[in-house]
């Protein structure tokens, strides 16, 4: 299994947009003879250059304000709309980067995996970083998601973790998750079907 990331990132930080990495993951297996990779699932990410931001005196209400709703929303929720993380949070300012998952979709032959990939996914540029999602983008259960280390946000549908802390998945995990499974054609026909769905519905 492996992950192949796609996106473009800014020379320069003058507007909003420079401060924000939209990106698509695609998750990809072997078939049996090892010949041909076929897609089992794909994550959509974007990563906010916060440190940056806040070194730049850049205002992030509207960095996350001018990419997405979704986004928008996370930063209020993280923040309550200034430059920093809220204190109840209890979350150390040392992280340079914001990675929020706000879609995702695998296919059920990985569905064992989620936790490796999702772990993989928000750590391409680092440790170093806080990871934030939707309760409900992995699909995984309350105690999956809180041996990764997530935790809850009182009121809210938002989750959170230091990407360098430790948790029991990663203590189980040291090299990351093993992933033996056989990819087909119509595996990728059905994420490949599921990522439309998605597409058109935060399109509209």
């Amino acid at each position: 299994m492996r992950l192949l990331y796609n996106f473009s990132t800014s020379m320069s930080r003058h507007e909003p947009d420079d401060y924000v990495r939209n990106m698509e993951v695609t998750v990809e297996c072997y078939d049996e003879d090892c010949s041909n990779a076929y897609i089992l699932g794909k994550l959509a990410m974007d990563q906010i250059l916060w440190a940056d931001a806040v070194f730049d005196d850049a205002s992030l209400f509207e960095i996350c304000d001018n990419d997405s709703q979704g986004f928008h929303e996370a930063h209020v929720i993280l923040s309550k709309g200034a430059n920093g993380i809220r204190k109840d949070l209890k979350v150390s300012d040392d992280f340079t980067h914001v990675m929020f998952i706000y879609g995702a979709v695998f296919h059920p032959a990985i569905h064992p995996f989620r936790q490796g990939i999702i772990d993989s996914a928000v750590n391409l540029f680092g440790r170093n970083s806080l990871a934030v999602m939707w309760k409900e983008t992995s699909g995984l259960s309350e105690a999956e998601l809180a041996d990764m280390g997530f935790r809850k946000i009182a009121g809210a549908e938002l989750i959170y973790r230091h990407n360098a802390l430790s948790n029991a998945f990663s203590e189980g995990h040291p090299r990351g998750q093993d992933a033996d499974l056989i990819a087909l054609p119509e595996h990728q026909e059905w994420v490949l079907e599921a990522w439309k769905e998605f597409a058109h519905m935060i399109d509209r």
